[in-house]
């Protein structure tokens, strides 16, 4: 098996199109997007080393000024530094924080601040570790954005890149009062990849590959269900929320629906897995037991895909989407870890979305001797005795999806 490196870039960004460099790949964005004259806002710029040794990078920052079409007048734009070195190791991936403070001269408009990228690769013969386009093999039907999943690694992201002596990023300026921003300008580089992480996912992609039939054998619906309900009774019960039978029905089946659309469909079998066995190898854990390492090590990737899935779950029984993707990947994120560090979570995001989408797949995953509309029945009571579930007038939308979900279901 070739050694590889994931794409990293599309982890953390939608970069459809990708600026290119000498072997450097990158995508940014400003955030916040639109500032006022003496605020500061942080250009986030990811860029990986696509070629198969080091690579010295040097920086260089074009900033606007408020003039015209020739770009004279006064700076609109200050940075601490207009030039710095950074050295990207074989295969890493990292970001770059560019502090920007729009000046008190800068007009109301956008901005374009320009970074030329010099490369010079540290030795030879060397070679292309990234492909320069890809299409990704996710299945998009109940995960629209893979951002954040860790699925880009496996999966891929579909992009393509743009050979460029200089790229640009735009930046709004409104209003016209004059404000202070004590923010620190100093421009910040971390490492997000590194080789020593491109060996652990290596590793991982073989042993799942060699292992192929001997782990569909060993993940079973079943087993997936039965291991599952024991773990998210210990796991939420840390989180604050003990789980009555009916939850803890709903929470198992979904959780076994969501690793059973990746399992059933080849091309994304491995977004489930690689990244917990690249995890349990990080964490030098035993893999022996397929179901000990998808419960143990793995349940934070399975409850983030979870969620993501269960939101477009919802869209599917409602008709439409109803919260935006900003909204979905912030509450996503939430859940996830305030469950794996044991951080009290609230009742809401219990049933929002996970238990509302269990409900609504109750009769995709069904037990041998189950009674659907027992359990259904069950997860019912349950939630009328949750007297604090939903009570917030802002809820009432998820109250009435709930509830309508649960009334077809038992029918």
């Amino acid at each position: 098996m070739a050694f590889s490196f994931p794409d990293v870039i599309g982890e953390y960004m939608t970069a459809p199109k990708r600026y290119t460099t000498g072997g450097v790949q990158y995508a940014g964005y400003f955030e916040p997007a639109t500032i006022k004259p003496g605020q500061v806002a942080n250009l986030f710029v990811f860029l990986q080393n696509n070629v198969s040794v080091p690579n010295k990078v040097t920086i260089n920052v074009e900033l606007p000024k408020t003039g015209g079409l020739f770009g004279g007048g006064s700076p609109a734009l200050e940075v601490e530094k207009t030039s710095f070195e950074l050295t990207l190791q074989r295969g890493e991936a990292g970001l770059l924080t560019l502090p920007v403070i729009a000046t008190q001269q800068a007009k109301s408009k956008a901005y374009n601040i320009g970074l030329q990228l010099k490369t010079k690769p540290q030795g030879a013969p060397f070679e292309r570790i990234r492909p320069d386009k890809f299409r990704t093999t996710l299945n998009t039907d109940l995960i629209d954005s893979p951002v954040g999943l860790n699925l880009v690694g496996t999966l891929g992201a579909t992009y393509t890149e743009k050979q460029v002596k200089k790229a640009e990023f735009s930046i709004s300026i409104e209003g016209k009062e004059s404000v202070t921003d004590e923010t620190a300008l100093e421009h910040n580089y971390q490492t997000v990849f590194s080789d020593k992480d491109a060996e652990f996912f290596n590793r991982a992609s073989q042993e799942i590959e060699l292992r192929r039939v001997k782990l569909d054998k060993e993940i079973t619906p079943d087993g997936l269900y039965t291991a599952l309900f024991s773990t998210s009774t210990v796991k939420f019960a840390d989180a604050g929320i003990p789980l009555r039978v009916g939850e803890a029905i709903a929470l198992a089946k979904i959780l076994t629906y969501s690793c059973q659309y990746f399992l059933d469909n080849p091309e994304n079998y491995s977004g489930l897995l690689l990244p917990m066995w690249q995890r349990a190898f990080e964490a030098r854990y035993d893999t022996t037991d397929a179901l000990d390492v998808i419960c143990k090590v793995g349940y934070y990737h399975l409850l983030k895909l979870s969620i993501a899935i269960s939101f477009n779950l919802i869209a599917q029984a409602t008709g439409k989407q109803v919260w935006s993707l900003d909204e979905r990947q912030g509450v996503t994120g939430f859940i996830a870890d305030n469950v794996e560090t044991g951080q009290t979570l609230e009742l809401d995001f219990l049933y929002l979305p996970l238990l509302i989408a269990g409900a609504y797949v109750s009769k995709e995953v069904v037990l041998p001797k189950e009674d659907v509309k027992h359990s259904l029945r069950l997860l019912q009571v349950a939630s009328q005795n949750r007297k604090t579930l939903f009570s917030d007038s802002d809820m009432a939308k998820p109250r009435q999806i709930f509830t309508n979900i649960i009334k077809k279901a038992i029918k």
